[in-house]
């Protein structure tokens, strides 16, 4: 297959939708209640899947939205974005701290829904915010340009649900953390539930307080349907990953160093493909960074048709970088940005690839010159001078300084050379110089060096 074919399927594969979207109604009137298990890390990712959950729900025209939440928190600007999400859902959400925790990140999102709950043994709290320093570690912020806001829009959340407000300046200043039972007695979540039924039986027929006034919860006998994360958000969720986007960040630097090092630029594109998917540990949006991924594969695959002889190391690089950033892109449900998120999205885009574009170009461009470029200087050593480091007899090898070079050399000639003799290579026979004697020497001897 030729590479201009190998092309056209890759890009066909990428622009063809990874997986079907498909429809689901409740036909016998009964309520729909969509379930988005929301595990791990809170990150750009798991901002998309809830925005993508919501919008699900919104469409099913269910009756509620319940996140079950198992957290230790997380990035603070997507769990502020979460919240945002949650305040101007148009489909009441449930929060449920499920399996071990919903803390911090967790807990600011847990105390934003329109009714939150706990699992017996789950805890909730520690909302101090912390920064990750220089060797590695994660220190407590203590500023209050930081803690107030952060304060406050938990104030807010629990004010608008009749929660306890007193709690958010304790969740956030003093790290309080409380478990299921302690959060119902002080009023901070609603219920303690065993089970998604026993919780939707508690919540059934409640009052909620939303942005767009209060709504009655109508749960009698719903059809659970589950929204998980689809395959794309969760590879890009598992690059996120701290550990993860370490690994990748240090081994791009260390493609990079190496392929500089070895006297190969082009296996820079691999470097760079490493430190583009280790962005996903700076927690941003999904749908921007699978959008640098598919833009920087593109680049990589038309300089590698245009520019460079063959279909080698920065080709592949970048069709591999085209069906990540497609399958994060595309597998589960289209991202539609539209309206005012729009510029923000192309800057954001933008800022990030065209740096790492232009050195993918100017690195590509260097390396298909140079390699057009004919040898202007070969060297050979027949013909040149040198002296023996050995006694070399006639059919005897031997080792010779040839232009300030060792070479294991044969004695051609007729007369025996000493160490210290001036020899003259007269050709050559794979790494072995053919040398005799030089004609100069007098009485048959060559001069002697030191």
């Amino acid at each position: 297959m030729s590479r201009e074919w190998l092309a056209a399927v890759t890009l066909l594969a990428v622009l063809m939708p990874l997986a079907a979207h498909h429809s689901l109604s409740a036909g016998d009137g009964r309520s729909i209640v969509v379930v988005a298990p929301v595990k791990g890390v809170i990150d750009g990712s798991i901002r998309d899947y809830v925005a993508r959950a919501l919008e699900y729900a919104e469409k099913m025209h269910a009756s509620a939205v319940v996140l079950e939440l198992n957290t230790p928190g997380g990035s603070l600007d997507a769990a502020l974005d979460i919240v945002e999400m949650l305040e101007r859902s148009p489909t009441p959400v449930i929060g449920f701290a499920r399996g071990r925790w919903a803390v911090s990140a967790g807990t600011m999102i847990l105390m934003c829904t329109s009714y939150a709950a706990m699992e017996p043994g789950t805890v909730i709290g520690a909302v101090q915010p912390v920064e990750l320093t220089s060797s590695g570690e994660y220190r407590p912020v203590n500023e209050s340009k930081i803690l107030n806001p952060v304060y406050k829009k938990i104030e807010a959340c629990m004010r608008l649900h009749g929660r306890n407000t007193s709690l958010a300046r304790e969740f956030v200043y003093h790290n309080l953390v409380l478990d299921a039972e302690e959060a119902v007695r002080l009023h901070a979540v609603e219920a303690v539930a065993r089970s998604l039924w026993e919780l939707l039986e508690k919540a059934n027929n409640t009052v909620v307080e939303t942005i767009y006034g209060p709504v009655r919860l109508t749960l009698i006998e719903p059809r659970i349907v589950y929204y998980s994360m689809p395959p794309g958000l969760r590879l890009a969720h598992t690059l996120s990953d701290p550990l993860v986007s370490s690994l990748l960040t240090t081994m791009a630097v260390l493609v990079i160093i190496a392929a500089i090092a070895s006297g190969h630029p082009l296996a820079i594109a691999a470097g760079i493909a490493l430190m583009l998917l280790g962005l996903f540990g700076l927690g941003l949006s999904a749908s921007v960074l699978a959008a640098a991924l598919m833009l920087v594969g593109a680049i990589m695959l038309i300089a590698e048709l245009a520019l460079i002889p063959g279909f080698g190391v920065v080709g592949i690089t970048g069709i591999l970088l085209l069906l990540i950033g497609g399958f994060i892109m595309f597998a589960g449900k289209p991202i539609y940005i539209a309206g005012e998120s729009l510029h923000s999205t192309l800057y954001t885009l933008l800022a990030a690839t065209v740096p790492i574009a232009g050195l993918t170009l100017v690195v590509v461009y260097k390396a298909a010159r140079a390699w057009r470029l004919k040898p202007i200087y070969q060297p050979s050593p027949v013909g040149k001078r040198g002296k023996a480091l050995d006694d070399i007899p006639p059919s005897g090898t031997g080792f010779v300084l040839v232009e300030g070079e060792y070479w294991q050399a044969r004695n051609t000639g007729d007369k025996p050379i000493r160490r210290g003799d001036m020899v003259l290579v007269v050709g050559k026979e794979g790494a072995i110089l053919l040398v005799r004697l030089a004609p100069e020497a007098p009485g048959s001897r060559g001069s002697r060096l030191g």
